[in-house]
């Protein structure tokens, strides 16, 4: 999950007038140029969710939007995707089509549009790059990719990739996730494992930021500057590891006024993650845990997950834990502490296609309450295509 308000880490906003033009520019660049590319390939993936939520009414520090609801459960902090005790499909359910033209063996272009039933998110350009292979073992992408601050951040939305019915909010939640920049890869074999390095620059801007919403009743512009980081994944047989960390400055602005609330130039954001996976045999183990920090407000958030899953035939039972802490020494600013429990059902329909059910407890430990105790039931029919 993330920082709060003025504190934020990173989510996805709606397609802007220039990002939409972007779109429609790369469908008709890669439409005539499809014909002499020596290869193009598509693909798509899609999630109907279902759920509600249940418990003991509690109040809320969140907007009004959210705050009047009796419980609530925020399954999609980026995106503002928040289930209440009225069963709704609109917090999570989604699409995503990608095409991928390859002019030659190292020049490629990729894009991927996303749209969702959640407000103002009826499309997203979560990808618009060109990959050039400098050597077998090193690529140049440069333009609109994801940031990979955490193990699932590149395919978070292709919900087919995770056992569970979404990857645990308690990490998973930003108010930026893309940025527009450039990333150097490297890949390798050292004593029969395989590592894989990136490095990235770059710089995002979020209009009528989603995330924001959770907390203003009027909506935010968010901007991170300077966006600089990198990751390292090392695998061998069963065993997989990755390490990130990522950097930059961010600005918050009123969208009707235009009134610079957070300035450009103010405390810089620093993210550190770590996750630890297997996969043994019919055992499936997935770890992440890390640390958001801006040292000039004493502000410092603390997360993690684990889930242990096994297959038995065509089902998966995954029960998981996960939490988020934060201190501030800001005596004005409410610290969010919430713990959670949950335990999935997944069942394989047909190929490139699961069903879910799944139980979350969430405990709310902070001082002033934030987002309140609450039960989230919640199913879900995983495609991709």
């Amino acid at each position: 999950m993330v920082l709060a308000p003025a504190s934020t880490t990173a989510g996805m906003a709606a397609l802007s007038p220039v990002r939409g033009l972007a779109a429609l520019m790369a469908a008709g660049l890669l439409c005539p140029v499809a014909a002499q590319a020596q290869e193009v390939s598509t693909s798509g993936f899609a999630s109907l969710v279902l759920g509600r939520t249940s418990g003991g009414c509690t109040s809320s520090t969140l907007a009004p939007a959210f705050s009047s609801n009796c419980t609530r459960y925020i399954a999609d902090w980026g995106h503002a995707g928040v289930y209440d005790e009225d069963a709704s499909v609109r917090p999570e359910t989604r699409a995503g089509l990608q095409a991928t033209v390859k002019f030659n063996p190292q020049l490629s272009a990729t894009t991927q549009v996303t749209t969702r039933t959640a407000k103002d998110q009826a499309l997203n350009l979560e990808w618009l790059y060109l990959s050039y292979q400098l050597s077998p073992s090193v690529t140049l992408q440069l333009g609109r990719k994801r940031l990979p601050l955490y193990y699932y951040s590149d395919f978070q939305d292709v919900g087919y990739a995770s056992n569970t019915v979404r990857p645990s909010p308690d990490v998973y939640g930003w108010d930026v996730v893309n940025y527009n920049g450039a990333s150097l890869s490297h890949s390798m074999e050292v004593a029969g494992w395989s590592v894989r390095s990136e490095v990235m620059l770059g710089t995002e801007k979020s209009r009528k930021n989603p995330y924001s919403r959770l907390f203003y009743e009027e909506p935010k512009d968010v901007k991170w500057g300077g966006i600089g980081g990198t990751t390292v994944e090392v695998s061998k047989d069963w065993f997989t590891a990755r390490f990130s960390y990522a950097r930059s400055n961010f600005a918050q602005t009123d969208h009707a006024t235009g009134v610079v609330e957070v300035a450009a130039d103010g405390p810089k954001q620093d993210f550190i993650g770590l996750a630890l996976n297997a996969d043994l045999d019919d055992w499936t183990i997935r770890s992440e845990l890390g640390q958001a920090k801006r040292e000039s407000l004493g502000y410092k958030a603390r997360f993690h997950l684990l889930t242990v899953g096994y297959r038995i035939g065509q089902f998966t039972v995954t029960g998981g834990l996960s939490g988020y802490d934060e201190t501030a020494y800001d005596s004005a600013y409410n610290p969010l502490k919430l713990k959670s429990q949950l335990l999935a059902l997944r069942y394989e329909l047909h190929k490139g296609g699961a069903l879910k059910l799944q139980i979350d407890k969430v405990k709310d430990n902070s001082a002033v309450t934030s987002v309140g105790n609450t039960r989230l039931i919640s199913g879900a029919y995983d495609l991709v295509f």
